[in-house]
């Protein structure tokens, strides 16, 4: 009896584990503004590229947006094996990419957060039409 009451308890607790990060998956990430998604350990990153501009858009595992000086969010591009800094505004609810890309055929930004226990990084393949 006691033995079935532990396979029981176990296989539920397994279950709920299994099942306690679903939505967070890569395939699953939610845009809020038609962009590309991307998840960090603490956030979720989106870039939207938009009538010649680059935008991003931290949000938080709870969808809010984090738009602060704090956040040390520092953002670079690659481009034909450089590597270029780029100038980031602060908007009412994202970050602009100061720094002209439109020129850019093909490019890779680079968007790092520096105000968490650990960096965190994501990447985005982009192209200008």
């Amino acid at each position: 009896m006691k033995f079935n009451l532990l396979i029981t308890l176990s296989l539920t607790l397994f279950s709920l584990n299994t099942f306690a990060h679903e939505g967070h998956s890569e395939t699953s990430l939610k845009s809020l503004h038609g962009g590309i998604v991307k998840k960090t350990s603490n956030s979720f990153i989106e870039v939207v590229q938009e009538d010649g501009k680059t935008e991003i858009f931290v949000t938080g595992h709870d969808y809010k947006s984090i738009v602060d000086s704090k956040l040390g969010l520092k953002a670079n591009a690659e481009v034909k094996g450089k590597t270029l800094p780029l100038e980031l505004a602060i908007e009412k609810d994202h970050y602009l990419v100061s720094t002209d890309l439109k020129k850019e055929k093909h490019f890779k930004l680079n968007v790092l957060i520096k105000n968490t226990p650990k960096e965190e990084k994501a990447s985005f393949a982009l192209e200008n039409q």
